[in-house]
């Protein structure tokens, strides 16, 4: 089926309005999760394109004294972002084209961010280039055969998966590390989210509001890898050989 882009600022608009009515987080033990499959060297610099409110960077900043920067297109996000993570340093920018020069970052994030860009292979092009060739990068990226959506959301009423964003692509979790190869990023470590055990009063919070994914977390014992929600790609940046 053919859908139309949306115009980049139409995006950066609707985005806009959906961290102001209800925002776009995980939990806190998500954000520490991802850092600790990076297993960052502490005081590096860090990068989490589309930073969304900044809790990644408050972590990273927190746990490791990283030098950290995001960047996202929305006003909202990066006001957010700068109250949650006041230390970091940001930039509201397109992920497909970021204002960085080569191999600066020693770690790059972009936590189910990619999947909604206008161009997503130039977005994995641009985090490749950014990154050092001894850093290491981590993308989470939506499945499109999540077991739980095929059995309620397919089964039950016919349509795919959707996380209820302006412009949305979900692949399998070998057609995500091929896109990734293709960009510039070698796959080493994939692991499977399908949503962290709460581990403090913020998490739970998190879970009050969102009861569904509550339920989906009770079945997450029982779903194979390949149906899992998401995944998350532990990589680097392939190596050129020059002949």
């Amino acid at each position: 089926m053919h859908c139309k882009i949306p115009d980049i600022w139409q995006i950066s608009a609707e985005y806009d309005m959906l961290f102001s009515e209800c925002g776009l987080r995980e939990t806190d033990s998500f954000y520490q999760w991802v850092l600790r499959c990076l297993s960052p060297t502490p005081k590096k610099s860090i990068l989490d394109v589309s930073c969304g409110e900044g809790h990644l960077l408050k972590w990273a900043i927190q746990l490791y004294k990283m030098d950290a920067w995001g960047i996202d297109l929305s006003t909202v996000a990066l006001r957010i972002s700068r109250q949650n993570s006041s230390q970091a340093k940001l930039v509201q920018c397109d992920g497909i084209y970021l204002p960085f020069p080569d191999n600066i970052f020693d770690y790059i994030t972009n936590l189910g961010g990619l999947e909604h860009y206008t161009d997503i292979l130039q977005g994995v092009k641009e985090m490749a280039r950014v990154l050092k060739p001894e850093g290491k990068i981590a993308i989470l990226l939506p499945n499109s055969y999540y077991l739980v959506d095929i059995i309620w959301w397919v089964w039950r009423t016919g349509y795919g998966p959707s996380h209820r964003q302006p412009l949305e692509r979900f692949a399998t979790v070998g057609e995500w590390k091929d896109v990734l190869s293709e960009g510039g990023i070698e796959v080493m470590h994939t692991y499977a989210y399908n949503f962290c055990f709460p581990k403090s009063k913020d998490d739970w919070q998190w879970y009050r509001k969102r009861p569904s994914r509550l339920l989906k977390l009770l079945v997450a014992p029982f779903v194979p890898f390949n149906l899992s929600y998401s995944f998350l790609f532990i990589g680097r940046k392939k190596v050129v050989v020059k002949i």
